[in-house]
């Protein structure tokens, strides 16, 4: 068993990820309990073993001779990944026993199907679907999307491939989009638009869907939403990879015509400049 965790979490660091070692499920009066000994684990066999990983996810690392010392040693640690910009992932946790397929299923279908991409298939009987970090922060977030579908970004982790469910299932790679036969794909607009937006309070989010767009265009906005408007659809625009300065000319144009009253000329140059800049950014960093 140790032989076999010991290669799932070289095979995870093969793929840019980091990883630190989590508790993992023993067996105690005919059942699988949570090798912590804490008969009340409230998350089993599924947080930091803290004498490897005091700090929790910030231990999370790349160094291959770390994590050879960690399970080469025949604890059979479950592995976890870290999320975000540290392991370059964004994680979109289906749970089909809060309904996530169905909601995934929905969203499919009004906004377009996944692209391929890496999945990994939990213990639980749920799904990870992975996707290349944008490049700002995304934060976590439980039913962030929609019932039974969380987001793991920066902040986050996940158990990963070759770890042991508290019901004795395993973690797994989904044969179909493994890592060494699928890229790592950028986030459809759609979804990058519902997974940065922040949460409202009942954990669902608050940013406009891609469907709001042609009303946002149409009917334009009133004083107090002017800059973040502009920020947004110049954001939109540069990921389609229009010309910087098309950009810019566009949003001036819809300034004039659609926001009540319009900003002043050089406010929309400053909000304009300061995406632009985050966006060349973001394409040098490799995230293009």
């Amino acid at each position: 068993m140790s032989a076999g965790l010991a290669k799932a979490a070289l095979d995870c660091v093969s793929w840019g990820c980091a990883v630190f070692p989590l508790h993992y499920p023993v067996a105690r009066g005919g059942a699988l309990a949570c090798s912590c000994g804490n008969r009340e684990c409230r998350n089993p066999a599924k947080h930091p073993y803290a004498s490897h990983a005091p700090r929790g996810l910030r231990d999370a690392t790349t160094d291959l001779r770390q994590v050879e010392r960690w399970w080469v040693a025949g604890v059979p640690y479950n592995i976890s990944i870290r999320t975000g910009e540290a392991s370059g992932i964004v994680v979109i946790d289906v749970d089909p026993r809060h309904r996530g397929n169905e909601t995934l299923a929905e969203l499919e279908g009004r906004f377009g199907v996944l692209p391929p991409t890496w999945r990994f298939r939990t213990g639980g009987g749920g799904e990870h679907i992975l996707f290349r970090h944008p490049g700002h922060r995304v934060q976590n977030g439980a039913s962030k999307i929609g019932d039974g579908i969380d987001v793991r970004g920066d902040g986050g982790y996940i158990v990963g491939p070759g770890s042991r469910h508290i019901s004795g299932r395993y973690y797994a790679v989904d044969v179909d989009h493994h890592p060494d036969d699928v890229e790592l794909a950028e986030m459809p607009a759609w979804l990058e638009t519902m997974v940065s937006g922040p949460s409202k309070p009942n954990g669902t989010c608050a940013a406009a869907l891609p469907e709001n767009w042609r009303k946002l265009v149409a009917e334009g906005v009133t004083e107090g939403r002017r800059n973040e408007a502009i920020a947004r659809l110049v954001g939109l625009l540069l990921r389609k990879h229009i010309d910087p300065l098309v950009a810019l000319d566009l949003c001036r144009t819809w300034n004039t015509c659609r926001c009540r009253p319009p900003l002043d000329d050089d406010e929309v140059v400053t909000t304009v400049n300061s995406i632009v800049g985050r966006e060349l950014a973001r394409r040098a960093a490799g995230y293009d």
